[in-house]
């Protein structure tokens, strides 16, 4: 079976200078994988890489097979066809992705009319509110017609990152790629969202592709991990491997300083 994601040699440049250099990876239908690395690894390129959203400026060569599709070279319109169908993304900060002058009922209901007029020919207001209404409940939000006519910045941070969830799911993309989710968040609240990107993965088999900088935060949630230092992948294993027994001196010092902080926080290190 082809996997749902196959990147082989991208290399991500811009100004003469390299972002990304050479990177291979794939990801299975269902299979839940972690980038991680330090701010300006490469780690947000190669995501922006794979939904064909980075800027003009920016070249782009190697291939990228999303969903039997090349994304590398491809045009707005092809691309437009892939995301949300393959893949949708969960960005860091939803107070700047949904648009502060839109109900979030509205927001949400934007993606599921596309997806109900695609899948049956048509979308019935009546059916897109109803969904709507299921999509806030799914990801665990607390009365769900006041948050479907509220404002973004009338929620709190964590309920806007569900808020972000639900439009992912709106979708229901065979490939959710989940930027930082939790950086901006609480302790509490990143623990929550956790387990709901858990769950809801779990419940819908879709596949994950995880970034962040938090050792601890990738390995609740995905299996397999790739990291990356300044553009270029140093090692990739299973997550008990590489977290175990880093084979590469800058992996292991991430994991010695995630072990620090856990320890000052008075948290047992995994």
């Amino acid at each position: 079976m082809s996997a749902l994601l196959s990147v082989q040699g991208l290399t991500v440049s811009t100004g003469g200078k390299t972002l990304v250099s050479d990177l291979s990876f794939s990801i299975g239908a269902g299979e839940r994988m972690g980038l991680i690395g330090e701010s300006g690894s490469g780690k947000s390129m190669t995501a922006m890489a794979v939904t064909g959203l980075l800027p003009g400026n920016i070249s782009v060569s190697g291939s990228i097979i999303l969903d039997c599709q090349e994304v590398v070279g491809a045009d707005d319109r092809h691309l437009n066809r892939l995301r949300g169908v393959a893949t949708a993304v969960v960005f860091q900060e939803p107070l700047t992705a949904l648009d502060p002058l839109m109900k979030i009922g509205k927001q949400i209901a934007e993606p599921v009319r596309r997806r109900l007029a695609r899948e049956q020919g048509r979308a019935m207001r009546l059916a897109v509110d109803r969904e709507v209404l299921d999509l806030l409940d799914k990801v665990a939000l607390p009365q769900p017609e006041r948050i479907a006519n509220a404002y973004p910045h009338e929620v709190s941070g964590g309920q806007r990152q569900r808020v972000a969830i639900a439009m992912a799911l709106a979708c229901r993309p065979k490939l959710l790629i989940a930027d930082e989710p939790t950086t901006a968040l609480d302790v509490t609240t990143q623990a929550e969202i956790l387990r709901l990107l858990d769950g809801l993965v779990r419940e819908t088999g879709m596949a994950l592709l995880f970034i962040s900088h938090d050792l601890p935060v990738v390995a609740q949630v995905v299996e397999r991990v790739m990291v990356l230092r300044d553009g270029i992948a140093l090692e990739e294993g299973a997550v008990a491997d590489v977290f175990g027994n880093p084979s590469h001196d800058y992996t292991q010092t991430l994991v010695d300083a995630a072990r620090v902080f856990d320890e000052a926080l008075g948290r047992t290190g995994s």
